[in-house]
């Protein structure tokens, strides 16, 4: 098995991989700073809030599965 931070490099190519792939828009990495507005136009969009807490709850998770390894 790769060591944890290849495992992450690959897992982050292919998740770019596939996301440019798609047929869909994709977000623009903001410019602002978070607390001057930068995520504005992404979070006010129905469910954002939510679909953050998700993601980011996702990622801490399988970082700490990683450390416990």
């Amino acid at each position: 098995m790769p060591e944890p931070h290849q495992r992450m490099i690959d897992e982050t190519s292919a998740f770019l991989t596939w996301a440019l792939r798609q047929n869909s828009p994709l977000p623009r990495i903001p410019t602002r700073r978070l607390d001057l507005g930068g995520f504005d136009s992404l979070l006010a969009r129905p469910g954002a809030r939510a679909a953050v807490q998700h993601w980011w709850g996702r990622a801490f998770e399988r970082v700490q599965a990683l450390a416990d390894q």
